[in-house]
């Protein structure tokens, strides 16, 4: 199947620069050219697909969210009486808005098994091109520890998802192992305490440095990688001494962390809009007190943080932690970064060339020629108005290996 997409500009986010009068043409799935119609041949059998009006840019990638989480707050009532099979099931929707949202890559960054990307990849439903972690792992009483002082531990083991629980140097090889064996693409190690998790702090570092070796040492055999939620200082230069390859959330950046990051080319994901979410979950009443108490005391260190890392040269990759809240609202992440400093190519670049270099994904983030199809479309210019890109409703066109998967005219 040959498609040729149309549109008033094609924007490359590599250049900054927008071919006015373009189209991409892609053949079983692929780009094989892309650029203005006056010097790009178009064969004649080609299906074509209007995207007037429109400029089209590569798809978006998200770094970090979790498709198999509501987004909707956090009622344990409701995880207590919710089996695993429908906490699968929630990717299937998530999956779909997230795509729909103009996310046609994305980093799961726990809860989903690799059989929602095997699923998606197979057509039994739609969703984004995906690489997943499976389980993030954190000590006793970390941030991935569902185990409450009443006893009741919401963190059922399952025959695909590893338990995230782990102790020790040894117990954290063995852990590894296992969650690759589950068919992780990263590993994800908690290094610091978070907010949602009921017992501990987001400023207290987790994880000792010797299972964090342990786990980058076991990931790197395997040729994964390793991905920290860190918030606390004393976390993040632990995950960068360990050896991790991306920084999660960031709240409590120094000096001293953000030279390190320079120094070993790392990526940080900022995640801005999460704890955001958090508050406005508490506003409706849908978030325990402790989670509120913890976002409202984080939100400004959060900024502060992640500005002091865009002025410093750090390189940001796009994440959102989607799942904290509603699956599709991933855009609005580009509006906070823009508010921190960032331009808005290099906003668009982080969700892009930058992300796809970060994480690993071929074919991803660019529509040169050998890439997947996957672009989308909206009415104006993105570079002039980010709100394009953080509202799913302006997204008015979405391709996917070639095949639409949403047209708004």
């Amino acid at each position: 199947m040959i498609r040729a997409v149309q549109a008033d500009g094609l924007l490359d986010p590599a250049t900054g620069e927008t071919a006015r009068d373009a189209v991409v043409v892609i053949e079983d799935g692929r780009v094989t050219r892309a650029g203005r119609r006056a010097v790009v041949q178009v064969p004649r059998d080609a299906d074509t697909i209007d995207g007037s009006g429109l400029t089209i840019l590569p798809g978006l990638i998200d770094c970090h969210v979790h498709l198999t989480s509501l987004g909707e707050g956090l009622d344990f009532a409701r995880e207590l009486t919710t089996p695993p099979t429908l906490e699968l099931m929630r990717a299937v929707r998530a999956a779909r808005k997230t795509l729909e949202a103009g996310f046609t890559a994305v980093r799961d960054a726990a809860g989903a098994p690799a059989g929602i990307r095997m699923a998606i990849d197979a057509g039994y439903f739609a969703g984004p091109r995906m690489f997943v972690t499976v389980s993030a792992l954190s000590q006793t009483g970390g941030h991935t520890d569902a185990h409450f002082m009443c006893g009741a531990d919401l963190d059922i083991p399952l025959p695909d998802r590893p338990y995230m629980v782990v102790d020790g140097v040894e117990a954290m090889r063995l852990r590894v192992r296992e969650v690759i064996r589950a068919g992780a693409d990263w590993i994800k190690l908690c290094t610091s305490g978070g907010v949602l998790s009921p017992g501990d702090q987001p400023h207290h570092s987790a994880l000792t440095l010797e299972e964090i070796r342990a786990a980058v040492d076991e990931a790197t055999t395997q040729g994964r990688k390793v991905m920290a939620h860190a918030q606390a200082n004393a976390g993040i230069k632990n995950a960068l001494k360990g050896g991790v390859a991306t920084i999660e959330h960031g709240i409590w950046l120094d000096g001293d962390a953000i030279e390190m990051m320079l120094d070993g080319g790392n990526a940080l994901i900022p995640t801005l809009v999460a704890p955001q979410w958090v508050i406005r979950h508490a506003e409706a009443g849908k978030m325990p007190a402790y989670a509120a108490v913890k976002a409202r005391e984080v939100v400004n260190d959060h900024v502060a943080s992640i500005r002091m890392a865009i002025e410093a040269g750090v390189k940001i990759a796009f994440g959102t932690d989607t799942g904290v809240g509603p699956h599709g609202t991933n855009g609005e992440e580009f509006l906070l970064m823009q508010q921190l400093g960032m331009e808005p190519v290099d906003c668009i670049r982080a969700a892009t060339t930058v992300a796809a270099q970060t994480i690993g994904m071929k074919g991803v983030g660019t529509l040169e020629p050998g890439s997947w199809g996957d672009l989308i479309g909206v009415p104006g210019d993105p570079l002039a108005d980010l709100t394009l890109l953080s509202n799913p409703d302006k997204i008015h066109l979405v391709v996917k290996g070639g095949e639409v998967i949403k047209s708004v005219r």
